[in-house]
């Protein structure tokens, strides 16, 4: 049987949850919940797990919750800044990969999905939360360095600044969407005044993985980029294949640069 609830009580519900939405910037947690109704946290824990119930907040995570707008209760969104979830979601993470090279203005392309880096121990790599889809990916606390803070929203956010967002995505063409829109995110950087060679090769070498120089040091060669970073590159190659990328069939390989190059390498990098 259905359980109704009584017309005045309602009211007096959504009188509380205006009270919780009034100090969400923008999630609401626990303990401000708790200062804004004059409640316990216990009593508040249950009553934002109640209105989740109710379809009236989306749960982050435990003890985080998102206000749905009523004009947003058909859609699937209710976050209208993705990126104040990634405070929310991780207890260290920066936003990184595609996403990071959107902010930089290093694509035109436009990724659906939120990427980070984070130090956490990730039980599962995709998530919807929210109405938000995001996939982090798990780096050593050595790998965590050269971020910028962003505010969104009111809220503090990490992001890989621009340098190292490239060194990401030749660390892990993956988190670029692949070889090809790397190439074309370096090579958009390598035309900014803003560029950093020394940056580029002091942050590869704190990632302490040869793969790093490789993939950048082959691509810069391969697009016309500076000799001086392709020969720091080279100069740093060892022994031991890589694979140019690890999501293409690669037959062929590049002694000079040790590396697993697929045979479609032309038409990858074209548009680099």
């Amino acid at each position: 049987m259905a359980v109704t609830t009584h017309p005045r009580r309602a009211h007096r519900g959504r009188e509380l949850l205006a009270r919780v939405a009034a100090r969400a910037r923008p999630l609401v947690r626990v303990p401000e919940a708790a200062s804004a109704l004059g409640w316990d946290t216990t009593r508040t824990a249950k009553q934002l797990a109640r209105w989740n119930e109710q379809g009236l907040l989306r749960r982050v995570r435990r003890g985080v919750y998102a206000v749905v707008p009523v004009a947003a209760y058909s859609q699937r969104a209710v976050v209208s800044d993705p990126w104040v979830l990634v405070p929310a979601m991780f207890r260290r993470a920066y936003v990184a990969g595609w996403s990071a090279a959107e902010h930089w203005d290093l694509t035109e392309q436009v990724f659906m999905t939120l990427l980070v880096c984070t130090t956490d121990t990730l039980k599962r790599t995709r998530s919807s939360v929210a109405g938000i889809e995001v996939r982090a990916r798990h780096i050593p606390d050595r790998q965590f360095f050269g971020t910028s803070v962003i505010w969104r929203e009111g809220t503090r956010v990490l992001i890989s600044d621009i340098h190292k967002t490239i060194v990401d995505l030749f660390d892990d063409p993956a988190l670029g969407g692949g070889i090809q829109h790397v190439a074309q995110c370096f090579s958009a950087y390598l035309q900014r005044k803003d560029r950093d060679l020394k940056r580029l090769l002091d942050y590869a070498g704190r990632l302490k993985g040869a793969a790093t120089f490789k993939r950048m040091g082959f691509v810069t060669e391969r697009i016309g980029g500076p000799v001086e970073l392709r020969d720091a590159c080279l100069s740093r190659v060892t022994l031991g294949l890589a694979n140019l990328d690890s999501a293409i069939k690669s037959p062929r390989v590049s002694k000079r640069w040790q590396l697993r190059i697929p045979d479609a390498l032309d038409r990858l990098l074209a548009n680099g």
